[in-house]
């Protein structure tokens, strides 16, 4: 990197203390109006006139007595349906809405991607947009040569860099929006949808990018609906519905409810209703889990990921089974949750039927990373039980040598009648618990990076003597 560009990023402290961003009892009203006519003479103010007719509109209340705290360094992700509310804060939070009532107070410079290409002229070329950004940003003149060098470098778009901005893709517009706002290091950065925007190869360059902000003391506000990107960004999450905060807590915790709630609004077509809003921090809305999944989550919570195990189970699309526990197992077969890579690992699973019959079944473990990214799936072969109501038959998935490497993993666990590779959008299961275990494999080194240990050999190596073996 450039010298000038790190010593402006020198400029800002690693770590800021106290609140970046408070929001008290915030509400935004719009209006909504039965006709283009009403709106133009309301925006007008002609309705005050007795002499014109009465103006129709509805309030809509895009956010309803919203509080949050935001302390600075914290990396937050706002998730929920569109038309949640989620970018109508994000906006208040930078100037562009004012409150209907309620207060806002943003400690800090802020820098906000909210739309692709937003704040570029269409007719300067990409160079010329990158120099205004970054002086207008408060970049220093002597300063603005080495720093729009750094971010032409990472975006790579070659010769189109000195082409109009309005010949430009979506993809080059993002590479160029993104690298120009997180060239000089914000305060609080705001993003909403758009790192989805360009290819894979800069998808991956924008993460490391944005992992090294998150890491130096930026305070992050992510809108997004890849429950992936926000695990991967984000230590905290924010559920919004219907302009007011469902849940908020811990990223995996809160992530883990609103994809049951995603599910539950799929399979029935309607719009669930969650429980109470605005519960926060502990444990937030569960209004999916029932009395037994409470006191299954209870039974496995030891065995399976610690005391604060929450279990999320998903709505049944088939009948009969049911998931009585899950436990995690050493090489002793003792309940465990703690591993060092090449040793014995189990999942044990105790499924009990609720009626009594015959039942095809296959059983789908799916381990997570840390991040969200899906790493290992463990289909069954199709099995079939005939069982009475109320019995409990077990099944145990065993790993001879732990491959993963150091880290903190999160799995599901699920019962399907059967379970098909090439169709599982409209795959049906007994029972489905989802990122509800979690198990951690200590690091054998100070540094090791390495995530997954693949079997291998090396052939054509010479041996003591200088010869080559097969």
């Amino acid at each position: 990197m450039c010298s000038a560009l790190a010593d402006i990023r020198e400029q800002t402290p690693e770590m800021r203390a106290g609140v970046a961003v408070t929001l008290n009892d915030v509400s935004k009203i719009y209006r909504m109006y039965s006709n283009p006519t009403d709106r133009a003479l309301d925006v007008l103010g002609l309705s005050r006139f007795t002499f014109w007719r009465n103006i129709e509109y509805q309030n809509f209340p895009a956010l309803d007595a919203i509080s949050l705290t935001v302390a600075h360094g914290e990396r937050i992700g706002l998730v929920g349906a569109n038309g949640a509310g989620k970018t109508t804060l994000l906006k208040l939070l930078t100037g562009n809405f004012a409150v209907t009532s309620g207060t806002v107070e943003v400690d800090g410079r802020v820098q906000a991607l909210m739309q692709v290409g937003l704040g570029f002229h269409p007719e300067f070329t990409g160079y010329e947009n990158v120099c205004s950004s970054l002086l207008y940003n408060g970049l220093e003149p002597d300063q603005l040569e080495d720093a729009a060098a750094e971010v032409i470098d990472f975006v790579e778009l070659g010769d189109f860099i000195h082409q109009p901005v309005k010949t430009y893709s979506l993809g080059m517009r993002a590479r160029l929006q993104f690298a120009t706002a997180t060239a000089i290091r914000p305060d609080i950065l705001i993003i909403d949808e758009v790192l989805g925007a360009g290819d894979a190869y800069f998808a991956a360059k924008s993460s490391d990018r944005m992992e090294k902000l998150t890491r130096s003391g930026c305070t992050l506000l992510l809108v997004s609906h890849s429950m992936q990107q926000v695990l991967q960004f984000c230590e905290r999450v924010v559920w919004l519905d219907a302009g007011r905060i469902v849940e908020d807590g811990d990223a995996l915790s809160v992530v883990r409810d609103y994809e049951a709630h995603i599910h539950q609004r799929r399979v029935s077509g309607t719009q669930p209703t969650p429980a109470t809003p605005g519960l926060s921090g502990e444990g937030g809305a569960k209004w999916q889990m029932s009395a037994d999944t409470q006191l299954m989550g209870q039974a496995a919570s030891g065995a399976a990921s610690g005391p604060d195990t929450d279990i999320s189970r998903w709505a049944q699309s088939a009948s009969a089974l049911r998931i009585g526990s899950v436990a995690v197992l050493n090489a002793s077969d003792d309940p465990c949750t703690l591993f060092r890579t090449g040793e014995p690992l189990a999942v044990k699973i105790a499924i009990t039927a609720e009626d009594a019959g015959a039942f095809p079944c296959q059983y789908v473990v799916l381990i997570f990373s840390d991040d969200g990214k899906p790493l290992v799936r463990h289909l069954s072969r199709p099995c079939k039980y005939e069982m009475a109501a109320g019995e409990t038959r077990e099944v145990t998935l065993r790993y001879p040598e732990l491959k993963l490497g150091a880290g903190r993993f999160v799995f599901s666990v699920a019962i399907y009648p059967e379970f098909n590779l090439n169709d599982r959008a409209s795959a049906q299961w007994y029972d489905l618990l989802s990122r509800s275990f979690q198990f951690e494999v200590m690091k054998p080194l100070e540094y090791d990076p390495t995530l997954f240990h693949h079997p291998a050999r090396w052939d054509g190596l010479p041996d003591a003597l200088g010869e080559a073996t097969e």
